[in-house]
């Protein structure tokens, strides 16, 4: 009885489809009409809201921003996020790496007039490890505005190798270049974290020689450049020096010996880069006295000029060259009485130096005066490097202001270079 009622449960909706006549059957059209109703979507006011917005763009693509607007955004970003964002997509890392897209970010970094991408390199000596010197860098903008500053070590391959001969030479459009006992050179970027070592110069140390260098950019040849200076002793001459001079294009990865210095030869510090041309402090010996000049090497023609001095008045001593907001500045020292401050607002024209300021006599600083200034804020502070520490003086107030820099690897500061984040590499050339 159980199995009968089963067999008719399910063959009751067979019989009931056989019963149907093909005139009950609705035609074609009208199963299409009815489907059409179905699918057909309700009317957007009976829809709720997220619904709606679904509808309207179901069948939408997304936006597709033209590449000179992406281009035009990401050169707004600081570099380190420009780095992640070269993993987005291929075009993106093609735009990013770009020699165009390079010079664009640069010059939007050193059009900022709050300098947030600016930072201070300082070659840094612990007394506890006499033999080693470390380079670490701080925010620019953290030494005007916090109380304490911190600082980070950068990589550079000679930190293996870390001795007291470690010299910042300086620093141009975000590149680094640093010397090691004098003879080993590196061209880096601490904000990409990519070094290269130049070809090794050729001059032979000797007792009573000693090279500088200077770091500069050529804009008629879209290359970065390194100059070396080989100061050695004639034989039998104590006073009496002499000098070989040697250019490093990034382009070539190539020493080229060129004209030899001019009118002496330049005290024991790096040529400032203002506008094309490596600049040098010299003490000049005419006939029986010495005066203190300043040579220029201009890096596109390889000729040398002196620069026209201020009149820096009665008692003015040795001087300093500097760069301040990318023009040669000097610092006039007094001695034990105050330094002045000089800047040449257009280079190569005398009319032009300007008397920026006028810096007391400090003791007890591990150094009579200050270094020549490094900057100076929209405010007028300027900041210097005095003795074995970073100073912020505020000339309205007369008053100096110690830069605390929370670090105990840190027990004084050699050496101390401003410089800006970039994307340029010492690794990619015809980027600039």
């Amino acid at each position: 009885m159980e199995n009968q009622n089963e067999e008719s449960a399910f063959t009751q909706p067979i019989q009931l489809l056989g019963s149907l006549s093909h005139e009950s059957l609705p035609s074609s059209s009208q199963l299409t009409q009815k489907r059409n109703r179905i699918e057909s979507p309700l009317p957007e006011s009976l829809l709720p809201p997220q619904s709606r917005k679904r509808s309207k763009y179901a069948n939408s693509s997304p936006p597709i921003f033209p590449q000179e607007f992406i281009a035009e955004i990401l050169s707004y970003l600081p570099v380190q996020s420009l780095l992640r964002f070269r993993c987005v997509s291929r075009s993106w890392k093609s735009l990013i790496t770009d020699p165009f897209f390079v010079k664009t970010h640069l010059k939007k970094i050193q059009n900022d007039p709050k300098f947030t991408r600016a930072g201070v390199l300082i070659n840094t000596g612990n007394t506890r490890t006499r033999n080693l010197m470390r380079i670490k860098s701080c925010s620019l903008n953290a030494i005007y505005e916090d109380p304490i500053v911190k600082s980070t070590e950068i990589e550079y391959p000679s930190k293996i190798v870390a001795a007291r001969f470690n010299w910042i030479v300086g620093s141009c459009n975000g590149l680094i270049c640093i010397a090691v006992r004098q003879d080993t050179v590196y061209l880096l970027n601490p904000t990409l974290r990519v070094s290269v070592r130049l070809p090794d110069l050729g001059f032979n140390r000797r007792r009573g020689c000693y090279t500088v260098y200077g770091l500069g950019f050529d804009a008629s040849v879209d290359d970065y450049k390194v100059v070396g200076v080989f100061c050695y002793q004639r034989k039998g001459f104590k006073d009496d020096y002499h000098s070989i001079v040697r250019v490093y294009s990034l382009k070539t990865n190539f020493w080229r010996r060129i004209q030899d210095f001019q009118f002496g030869v330049p005290t024991n510090e790096a040529g400032k880069y203002v506008d094309g041309s490596l600049n040098w402090a010299v003490c000049h010996r005419k006939e029986m006295s010495y005066s203190w000049i300043i040579v220029s090497l201009d890096l596109a023609q390889e000729t040398y000029k002196e620069v026209v001095q201020p009149s820096y008045g009665d008692g003015a001593g040795k001087i300093t060259l500097g760069i301040l907001d990318g023009c040669l500045c000097v610092l006039c020292s007094y001695e034990r009485l105050h330094a002045d401050v000089w800047v040449m607002r257009e280079f190569g024209k005398i009319e032009s130096w300007t008397k920026l300021a006028t810096v007391p006599y400090v003791p007890d600083h591990g150094s009579e005066l200050c270094s020549t200034p490094l900057f100076v804020s929209g405010s007028g502070e300027i900041l210097f490097h005095f003795g074995l520490m970073l100073f912020v003086y505020n000339p309205k107030e007369k008053i100096f202001r110690i830069a605390e820099i929370h670090d105990d690897a840190i027990s004084y500061i050699d050496q101390a270079e401003i410089y800006v984040e970039s994307l340029v590499s010492p690794t990619v050339n015809n980027q600039h």
